[in-house]
């Protein structure tokens, strides 16, 4: 009778992890997956802002609903904010890349423009705003690591309380 709860239990364990990974994965990425295959002219116009070179866009967002995912069904484990670090150090890099270190430059098309105007190309300087979120993703990664040693003392603790 006890292994049976046991096992009931682990597997209620494991569904409300897949569910919950299952939800946050779908709010992390799907929410903006979903507009994007059905209007692929969002994607390439998304696409067009970015520097050249720079990843599919698409790719991008399952990239990131893939680190949820896996955060999610390794929640109480430490390789969780490892993940998080992880997530939060590419997100460093692909800020960077993308805004050519804080400007970001986009060529309006000429269809757009009337037809005695030549090509306009307007550059914006956002380093402010970059340095910004840079000082928020480094006390992210703070965080994470204040949240991995407690997670670690909390786990001794607990072993030397059982012994």
């Amino acid at each position: 009778m006890a292994e049976k709860k046991g096992e009931r239990n682990l597997l209620r364990d494991i569904l409300s992890r897949i569910l919950r990974a299952a939800i946050m994965g779908f709010l992390m990425g799907g929410e903006v997956l979903i507009p994007l295959k059905f209007m692929p002219e969002l994607s390439s116009k998304i696409e067009s802002i970015l520097p050249s070179g720079s990843s599919n866009f698409s790719n991008l967002i399952v990239i990131f609903a893939a680190f949820e995912v896996a955060i999610q069904l390794l929640r109480g484990t430490i390789i969780q904010y490892g993940l998080s670090i992880g997530r939060t150090i590419i997100t460093i890099g692909l800020l960077i890349i993308f805004t050519n270190g804080g400007f970001i430059t986009v060529t309006v098309p000429q269809e757009m423009l009337p037809q005695q105007v030549g090509a306009v190309q307007v550059t914006v300087d956002i380093r402010t705003i970059i340095g910004a979120l840079l000082i928020l993703s480094v006390l992210s990664i703070a965080k994470n690591l204040l949240q991995a040693v407690d997670f670690l003392s909390q786990k001794a603790e607990r072993t030397a309380a059982s012994t």
